[in-house]
């Protein structure tokens, strides 16, 4: 078994890469996000518990979006590099399996 990838495979993963992109774009990150808040687990008040992104969209909506969009801005950002990568990479590969084509 080979530790390189196929064009194929490097291209299925970009694909991926590029929906997930989009999705973020989109502004369809919010379960993701509210993992990551909540990653601590239930905060106690009053005796009662609540997940931490439930309370930070009730107590301070605005806060919360600020977060939300940071958390994408980043997640994007982390994308981008790895979907340069992706390009550089599956075309490497497929200069290769065309120059073993020939």
């Amino acid at each position: 078994m080979s530790i390189y990838k196929t064009a194929d495979e490097l291209r299925e993963e970009l694909e991926e890469k590029q929906k997930r992109y989009a999705e973020l774009e989109a502004g369809d990150n919010t379960d993701s996000y509210d993992e990551a808040l909540d990653e601590s687990g239930p905060v106690k008040i009053g005796g009662l518990e609540y997940m931490p992104s439930h309370i930070l969209k009730e107590v301070d909506p605005t806060a919360y979006r600020c977060g939300l969009n940071d958390y994408n801005d980043s997640e994007m950002s982390d994308l981008e590099s790895e979907i340069d990568d992706l390009k550089a990479e599956l075309a490497e590969a497929e200069a290769e399996e065309k120059e073993a084509a020939e």
